[in-house]
């Protein structure tokens, strides 16, 4: 891993963290010889099949580095148990989308709140990781529609960078009540963008940035 990249990426997960209001929690960042990211996520989760009548309110997460980072994808392991369709028995994330080099740590972070608080947009039927947890979701999707996603807040940063706010629609109001669903048009990627506003995007998904009107 190349020191350059590492440091960047560090730089990226502090300021996220710094911008989380307490909601990312940085316990380790990677040192030489150790290429791993430990984070709180203080989001609202499933920590077993009692959800939604026990809610887990926070995870910790591993996020490992390869030694190729960033041209092989790096591996996401819930420290705290989770019951989840895309988590392993293992604890190891399926994250299910294509890895870019050009994705930074900071976006990569978002994706797997998102997806550990059952963001629609991001559960993929067709790569499931934990066969009894996805039929448990299915059924309670039916009987709770209204606890899915488990956390809203989570489902908001799809739009917002910390760094320099250059994911979300330019000048649109993270908290914005009304929300229109526009389709990255590099990778199809679904993206909840505040209604009545014009700018450049930056996608959750593949990183890539382009303009939309919602």
């Amino acid at each position: 891993m190349a020191g350059t990249r590492r440091d960047v990426d560090i730089e990226r997960v502090r300021l996220l963290a710094a911008a989380s209001g307490g909601r990312i929690g940085i316990v380790t960042l990677p040192v030489a010889g150790r290429p791993r990211f430990v984070l709180d996520l203080g989001y609202a989760t499933a920590g077993s099949h009692r959800y939604p009548e026990v809610r887990q309110a926070a995870s910790r997460i591993a996020i490992d580095l390869g030694p190729r980072h960033p041209f092989q994808p790096p591996v996401t392991t819930v420290l705290t148990p989770v019951f989840h369709p895309h988590v392993f028995d293992s604890g190891v994330v399926c994250i299910g989308s294509k890895w870019l080099p050009s994705e930074g740590m900071d976006l990569f972070v978002l994706r797997v709140v998102r997806l550990l608080a059952f963001d629609p947009l991001l559960m993929n039927p067709f790569s499931i990781a934990n066969g009894a947890a996805n039929a448990w979701y299915q059924a309670a999707l039916t009987r709770h529609p209204g606890a899915f996603p488990t956390d809203a807040a989570a489902l908001a940063l799809a739009v917002e960078e910390p760094r320099d706010r250059r994911t979300g629609v330019h000048d649109a109001p993270a908290a914005s009540a009304e929300r229109v669903i526009r389709h990255c048009p590099h990778c199809r990627a679904g993206l909840r963008l505040p209604a009545g506003h014009s700018g450049t995007v930056r996608c959750p998904e593949c990183g890539r940035e382009f303009r939309t009107n919602t």
